[in-house]
């Protein structure tokens, strides 16, 4: 058993999920010798914090210590704002009231700290603030967006009329679109649609990237759309991504997986309607699509912070309300709720379905808990900003098993034996019998119009001014992602300064070629200038933005009509894959796969039977490993058939 999993197990306290990561900390401080004082400080803080929580009761020194230390460090935050609403009862509220009130007149605060008490309030339906008090936040905290969203927020809930003047002049400054839509809808809820300039607020929100939302957010405020049909409703969250963005972005392959599974379940005739959540940053799609007559996907135009490395922590209650305000406008009650991460947007997904007493399903995976050793079994030696967060996962993992309904984990028997080993309260049989396994794949059967492969294949390479020889050759694709933690620069590194360059071509989709994020830019750069100097190699590389899953499975279709004295092959160069839909849709059409030996893909891929798992962590080891098999097992193409 390695450090951790031990670790894990002798200190797991079933009734109190901070236990763990505290005496983890601890732990740290002593071992580790770069531990600065800042993060002591840190530590130390956290454990007062524990000290008032693991009281019966909070007294007025209590919270009047808790809102000292609000606005410090995220996580600290996190857990005061948590211990008072556990605590909440009339008497901390009157108490908590007066603390916050003296806050407020004094203005002892920063900008932290006015969030979370504005949180507070709105959770705790406190209206506190005088006419004075928002019209002063709104003129000095203007250019503070979370501060301005939290405010916008506050106005909602407590129906604060009044400030109708003060919002149109928001909108004449420049703003994300996220936040326009938020004062949109406030000036809705407090004024109805009728009674708004709707002219004056076309011409500040809607401009042309932006119009297709608009208009369908317009259109959706002006009509009384219900979703009433006999069946249970299920509402699951997706929030790293957009059913029609995969690939590019932070959209990955759970985007793929979530389509299919509520595309698969709505059509169950016990089923009403299967709603997917998520956040949208771009607006540049509807408000709500469908897919079928049972999948609605909603995109939430809530505003987040992503220069900060975890927005969802600070936004968890936001995210919560604002998910159950558009459940109220529609008038829909889900009775299953479904979450699949371990973040702080899934954990406001889960609270939520308990505030609505609801059912919850939870599906797990043991990740960060797998990722916090190293090869030997010794705690990794991690930064503490990564540490802080891993842990914050771990917790919220124990949170969300304590509090499911159902669990499910993805994968065989040897999976579930993982999973009871990574979280110790499994050994207690009413945690045990939520937990339920599913098999690990992908739906390969769907049904498509037919498609001739050859015409498809041109029409490819003329739309992407490939020249025609480039399919001339086995190739060597990989689909996904355009992420540092993907590998791709490793392996266009590995293919040049290997065999593989000799006989094979490289195909790489994934990222947003027209429109990248700082990463994608970062990665697309690096491809060009590397070929510049590999010029000889210039025109047996391609590197291709995203495509629709489905354009993917027909251009892998069309790869493979082409047989070769060598194997079309899927290389999977991230770092460590959990899952891996890519990989699975790859194996499934008859790719030669490989795939990372550190992450998941282990529990499905078996070297040497169905593809081959390779040490993926530098170019130098992609390149040797690959080539190993490729050229000096001694496999023959009838042989790599047969895998």
């Amino acid at each position: 058993m390695n450090k951790f999993i031990e670790f894990r197990n002798h200190i797991y306290d079933i009734n109190n999920h901070y236990v763990y990561p505290l005496i983890f900390l601890n732990n740290y401080i002593k071992t580790n010798k770069t531990t600065n004082p800042k993060e002591i400080a840190l530590i130390e803080r956290i454990q007062i914090l524990k000290k008032i929580e693991c009281k019966n009761t909070l007294g007025d020194k209590d919270i009047g210590e808790l809102c000292k230390f609000l606005g410090d460090n995220p996580y600290t935050d996190r857990f005061i704002v948590d211990t008072i609403l556990k605590f909440l009862n009339s008497d901390i509220k009157k108490m908590l009231a007066n603390n916050i009130k003296t806050l407020i007149a004094q203005k002892t605060y920063n900008a932290d700290k006015l969030y979370h008490i504005l949180d507070i309030c709105i959770e705790c339906q406190m209206d506190l603030l005088a006419g004075d008090d928002i019209i002063f936040f709104l003129e000095q905290y203007n250019k503070d967006l979370d501060i301005l969203s939290i405010l916008l927020d506050y106005l909602n809930i407590f129906k604060r009329d009044g400030f109708k003047n003060d919002l149109y002049a928001l909108l004449e400054l420049d703003y994300p679109d996220n936040i326009k839509f938020q004062i949109l809808n406030l000036l809705v809820n407090l004024y109805s649609i009728k009674n708004i300039d709707m002219y004056f607020i076309k011409d500040k929100i809607r401009h042309g990237k932006n119009k297709v939302f608009y208009d369908s957010y317009i259109q959706f405020l002006n009509s009384d759309l219900t979703f009433k049909k006999d069946g249970v409703l299920i509402l699951q969250s997706m929030f790293y991504g957009d059913f029609e963005d995969s690939g590019k972005g932070n959209n990955g392959g759970l985007a793929v997986l979530l389509k299919d599974l509520g595309d698969e379940v709505s059509k169950d005739k016990d089923i009403s309607f299967v709603f997917t959540v998520t956040i949208t940053q771009k607006s540049n799609k509807p408000f709500i699509s469908t897919y079928g007559e049972n999948h609605v996907f909603i995109r939430l135009p809530i505003y987040l912070d992503k220069s900060i490395d975890d927005p969802f922590i600070k936004k968890e209650l936001f995210i919560k309300r604002y998910i159950a305000n558009f459940l109220k406008q529609v008038d829909v009650k889900p009775d299953i709720f479904h979450t699949r991460y371990l973040d702080n947007a899934s954990k406001a997904v889960a609270d939520l379905s308990k505030e609505l007493n609801k059912k919850l399903v939870f599906t797990l995976a043991p990740d960060p808990h797998r990722n916090m050793f190293d090869e030997f079994g010794y705690l990794k030696e991690l930064e503490f900003k990564d540490l802080i967060i891993k842990l914050n996962k771990i917790k919220i993992g124990d949170e969300l098993i304590h509090i499911s309904d159902r669990i499910v984990g993805i994968g065989d028997e040897d999976i579930k034996k993982e999973l009871e080993i990574y979280f110790p309260q499994f050994k207690n049989d009413s945690i045990n019998r939520k937990l339920t396994m599913i098999g690990e794949g992908i739906q390969i059967n769907k049904s498509s119009r037919s498609v001739n492969l050859d015409l498809y294949l041109n029409e490819f390479i003329k739309s992407n001014n490939i020249k025609e020889s480039f399919f001339e050759k086995p190739i060597i694709l990989n689909v996904g992602r355009l992420a540092d933690q993907k590998g791709h620069i490793e392996l266009l590194k590995a293919w040049t300064n290997s065999r593989l360059s000799k006989t094979h071509n490289l195909l790489i989709i994934g990222g947003d070629i027209e429109s990248p994020s700082k990463e994608e830019e970062s990665i697309i750069r690096f491809f060009y200038d590397y070929i510049e100097k590999h010029s000889d190699l210039k025109d047996n590389f391609i590197h291709k933005s995203a495509m629709p899953n489905n354009q993917v499975r027909l251009l892998e279709k069309s790869i493979l009509k082409k047989e070769f004295n060598l194997p079309h092959i899927y290389l999977c160069s991230s770092i460590k894959e959990e899952f891996g839909i890519a990989i699975l849709e790859a194996m499934s059409k008859g790719f030669l796969t490989f795939g990372p030996v550190k992450g998941g893909v282990k529990s499905y891929l078996k070297s040497g039977i169905n593809g081959f798992l390779i040490d993926t962590s530098s170019w130098e080891t992609i390149g040797k490993e690959a080539e190993k098999y490729i050229f000096d097992s001694g496999f023959t193409n009838k042989d790599f058939n047969k895998i």
